[in-house]
């Protein structure tokens, strides 16, 4: 969605991070192309008014074998993606919205995606993608009954004459109809079953009456596909009830028959008022069936929240196994370089006692012949400076001396030079060898 980048550009210019706003929306403009971005100021519950990303227009949802333009309108937040944007459904003038687990009567959307809201594992791409899957079982809007024109004399249907209270009438597509399938009717939940035909001759439908019985709901607003089915012509009739050539409408809004929900099984046997066996069949069939998805969605949710434990269980746990193989690991080679150190300690070990040994067996040890250099160079040096540090001993005691008054001033002061120009010369040595071994002077 190249077309939008430039102007996304400068809507996320101020917010927290634009780069990543900028790209999260530009991937998901790229897949639903019906939605339009624009920059327009947001009213908080608090008064406080900011101006946001919105992003508005359509999605497809696909819903009972039919897809459908959901109508949206989503709030980018200036902390996108780190926090989840505010997501709202609007439905034009032929919808309505209806309120259920996850909308409410204003459209505001909420639900576990956007509570649970943790970037990068969520993303608006994902949340458009459960927005679609969520409408799909649950659809968020459903079309109003536009005023209908007055039935036909009573003389030509074949319908009893009794109170409109009493006569649910069966669904049938209202004349005139583009063939497209139309928005879900209020409650549009659960699956309903297709008409069943009529136990009588079945008769020519007439356009439905404005009462508060189930009649299918017009004005749809559907996916476009690009091809249209032809529309029927204005003097021919509706397809007969009962007839298996058209798609089912969905329920309309609610309907007062004996406290059961209005579906188009809910027939009036022509010219006897009652219901057959088979219509209650196919309403019990319906309701069990409503029942059990409810039930199946209920245990898929929470199979997959414990799938979702269980996997990030696992997840530690291989965590866990792989540190605890890197410890192993690292033992095992501390393990062997102590092993390999306690041999080496042995040998010098043994080596120190034959040495002991010796030094024990020898009557008259020569102490500087204990120590042995590798050079005369080096013997040089050693001599050099065993003399000057012998010198530093000789002067710290005459020091000594001389504080207690064991010897005259005099006397100290004379043996003082004598010796510091001893250790003058032996410094001077000691710094000549030093020079000559390559080793550094001393400071």
């Amino acid at each position: 969605m190249t077309n939008f980048d430039g102007v996304l550009k400068s809507y996320v210019s101020k917010y927290k991070n634009p780069d990543l706003a900028r790209r999260d929306i530009t991937t998901s403009l790229a897949q639903y192309k019906d939605l339009r971005p624009s920059l327009e100021p947001f009213v908080f519950n608090d008064g406080r008014t900011q101006h946001l990303v919105q992003l508005e227009g359509t999605i497809p949802v696909p819903y009972k074998g039919n897809t459908y333009n959901i109508p949206l309108q989503l709030w980018i937040m200036d902390s996108h993606p780190y926090n989840p944007p505010m997501v709202y459904v609007r439905p034009t003038s032929t919808m309505q919205i209806k309120s259920g687990r996850y909308v409410d009567m204003n459209g505001k959307v909420d639900m576990p995606y956007l509570r649970e809201w943790r970037w990068p594992k969520s993303d608006l791409m994902g949340l458009i993608q459960i927005l679609a899957v969520t409408f799909g079982e649950e659809c968020p809007v459903f079309s109003k009954v536009p005023a209908r024109p007055p039935p036909p004399n009573s003389s030509h249907t074949p319908y009893p004459t009794g109170p409109a209270q009493s006569m649910p009438m069966p669904g049938m597509p209202a004349p005139g109809h583009t063939g497209q399938a139309p928005y879900p009717s209020y409650p549009g939940s659960g699956g309903y079953p297709q008409q069943y035909p009529s136990a009588y001759p079945a008769a020519p439908g007439y356009p439905p009456t404005s009462n508060s019985f189930g009649y299918p709901a017009t004005g749809g607003y559907p996916a476009s596909s690009g091809n249209f089915p032809p529309t029927q012509s204005s003097n021919q009739f509706p397809a007969p009830y009962g007839g298996y050539g058209a798609n089912p409408p969905y329920p309309s809004p609610q309907t007062s028959f004996a406290g059961t929900q209005a579906t188009n099984t809910s027939t009036v046997q022509p010219n006897t008022g009652t219901v057959t066996e088979e219509h209650l069949r196919a309403s019990l069939l319906s309701a069990v069936e409503d029942k059990m998805k409810r039930k199946l969605r209920e245990f898929f949710a929470q199979a997959q929240a414990e799938m979702d434990v269980l996997k990030k269980t696992e997840a530690d746990l291989t965590k866990g196994k792989d540190k605890l193989e890197k410890m192993v690991k690292d033992l095992e080679q501390e393990k062997i370089s102590i092993e390999s150190n306690i041999i080496l300690l042995r040998t010098k070990n043994d080596e120190v006692k034959d040495a002991l040994q010796k030094m024990e067996q020898t009557d008259n040890l020569e102490i500087d012949e204990a120590v042995v250099t590798t050079t005369p160079l080096y013997r040089q040096l050693l001599d050099a400076f065993a003399e000057e540090q012998a010198i530093e001993d000789a002067i710290y005691y005459l020091g000594e001396a001389l504080r207690k008054n064991v010897i005259e001033l005099e006397v100290f002061l004379k043996r003082v030079r004598e010796l510091s120009r001893k250790q003058f010369m032996q410094r001077a040595l000691i710094q000549k060898c030093r020079e000559k071994a390559g080793l550094p002077p001393l400071v």
